[in-house]
């Protein structure tokens, strides 16, 4: 029995390497330009959407049939011959999937922002909470700026860099530690009471023995 509890002590300690994420959009379902413009029925000249690993990454958190995020899609569509060869998008629907909508919070966390609605755009370092009209030279400017960008900043590796520079035994954040605690502690408890149950056990037969020998 004893083995027993620190053998699952031991594995429930696991979490604390386990829960280290990585913020990869692989991770998670995504669309490119063609396939978010295609999903909201954009029209578009699809001779013009080339996507490629050169081209800076518009990430765009949208919700299916946002209005507001369909605007911003249709934008792009108007800027495709002139800056098409210079950004690529990766969709991510948040509205219905509670993965992307979580991966949101956290990235909008990260760069110190609010992600009160959608579309919730990062470009770069840049982020545009929400769409008007009025964002549209800022926007074809941050597209720009990240292309020529020696040093492009994506969001995503710097999360997991970050990720990754933890101190040992806090890989999984302040949730996970918490759960180790009360592991240990449950876990200790338990090795106690196993010991005061099996020394009292050990007592009675003892007794019932020192009976059997007075008797004899």
């Amino acid at each position: 029995m004893k083995k027993l509890l620190v053998g699952l002590l031991a594995i429930l300690l696991v979490p604390t390497i386990a829960f280290a994420k990585e913020y990869n959009g692989n991770n998670y379902n995504t669309l490119n330009l063609a396939g978010a413009l295609t999903e909201e029925k954009i029209e578009f000249d699809k001779d013009l959407v080339k996507e490629n690993d050169k081209q800076a990454t518009i990430y765009l958190f949208r919700g299916n049939g946002c209005g507001y995020c369909k605007r911003f899609l249709t934008f792009l569509t108007t800027i495709l011959k002139e800056y098409g060869e210079y950004f690529k998008v990766e969709s991510f629907e948040v509205w219905y999937d509670k993965d992307n909508a979580k991966l949101m919070e956290e990235v909008a966390e990260f760069l110190g922002e609010d992600a009160d609605g959608v579309p919730f755009i990062v470009i770069g370092d840049k982020v545009f909470a929400g769409y008007t009209s009025s964002y549209d030279e800022d926007i074809k400017t941050a597209i720009k700026d990240l292309y020529n960008s020696s040093e492009r900043y994506d969001v995503f590796a710097e999360m997991e860099k970050a990720n990754k520079e933890e101190p040992k035994g806090q890989v999984g954040g302040t949730s996970v530690i918490i759960w180790n605690a009360v592991i240990v502690v449950l876990c200790a408890a338990g090795i106690i009471g196993y010991n005061i149950y099996a020394n009292v056990k050990l007592n009675e037969r003892i007794a019932e023995l020192e009976k059997k020998v007075s008797k004899k």
